[in-house]
C-alpha cells in the first residue's frame, strides 16, 4: 500500500484508460506524468467541484446499502506489487467474492441513465465500447489487488433520501465542512435524484469475470507507457 501523495507521477487506475486507445491521448498522458515527476506535485487541482463532492456523499450512502460482504476503502491508494510507478485507489471490494468493486454516483440523470444502461445489458464489450474510463479502471485495480472479478455500482438517490445526504453533509468534520456548504443549502430539485415510480433501483449493478487477454493488454501498455516516462 503506499500513500495517496505517491500517486503523484505514477500510472493509476482512474487514468489508465488513456494509454489504452489512440496515441494521442496516450502521449499527452505521458506528458503530464513527466511534468509532474518535475513539479513534484499533481497537475490536476479539481479536488472540491461539485461532482465530486456529490459522489463523496453518495458513494458513503451506497455503501451502507451493499450489505456485510462489501469492504469499503476508497481513501487509500494500493500499489501494484511488482511495477513501480503503477497504483489505483479501488472504492473497495466483495470479500466473500474476491471482486473489487468501483461506485459511480453520477451528477446528472443522463449520465446515470447510461451507466444504468451497461448495468442492465450486462455486456462486457458494450461496456468496453461505451466507458472505457471506467471499465479499465476496474480492470486495472483489479489487476492491482490480483483478483479476477469486478463490480460495477451505480447510485442514484431516490428523492426521499435526500435528507439523508443532506445529514450526512452536515455530520461531516467541521474541517470539510465548506466542502459540503452547498449541499446543505440547494434546493432539492437543484440535486439529482430518482422517482420511486419510476420503478428504477437506487443501487444498481454489473458483477463480472475480467478475460485475460484484457489484463494481459493492461499490463503490456502500462510498462510500455512507463518506459518512455
Amino acid at each position: 500500500m503506499i500513500h495517496n501523495s505517491n500517486r503523484i507521477a505514477a500510472i493509476t487506475s482512474s487514468q489508465v484508460y488513456r494509454i489504452m486507445g489512440a496515441p494521442k491521448p496516450r502521449q499527452t498522458y505521458i506528458t503530464e506524468i513527466k511534468m509532474e515527476r518535475r513539479l513534484l506535485r499533481s497537475i490536476n487541482t479539481e479536488v472540491n467541484t461539485r461532482p465530486i463532492t456529490w459522489g463523496h456523499l453518495c458513494e458513503r450512502m451506497a455503501f451502507q446499502s451493499l450489505g456485510l460482504n462489501y469492504k469499503y476503502y476508497s481513501d487509500e491508494t494500493k500499489a501494484h506489487p511488482s511495477i513501480p510507478f503503477y497504483a489505483g485507489s479501488p472504492d473497495g471490494e466483495n470479500v466473500p467474492k474476491k471482486s473489487v468493486i468501483d461506485i459511480k454516483c453520477p451528477f446528472t440523470l443522463k449520465a446515470f441513465c447510461e451507466l444504468l444502461e451497461i448495468c442492465e445489458k450486462k455486456d462486457i464489450e458494450y461496456f468496453k465500447e461505451e466507458k472505457p474510463e471506467y471499465y479499465w479502471q476496474l480492470v486495472s485495480n483489479a489487476l492491482i489487488i490480483g483478483y479476477k472479478h469486478a463490480e460495477l455500482i451505480v447510485y442514484m438517490p431516490y428523492y426521499e433520501t435526500l435528507g439523508d445526504i443532506v445529514t450526512l453533509a452536515e455530520s461531516i468534520e467541521t474541517v470539510d465542512q465548506y466542502r459540503f456548504f452547498w449541499v446543505k443549502s440547494a434546493n432539492y430539485d437543484e440535486l439529482p435524484y430518482i422517482l420511486k415510480e419510476s420503478n428504477i433501483s437506487e443501487l444498481n449493478s454489473f458483477e463480472f469475470e475480467i478475460p485475460q487477454s484484457d489484463f494481459d493488454l493492461l499490463e503490456t501498455r502500462v510498462k510500455q507507457a512507463l518506459s518512455e516516462i
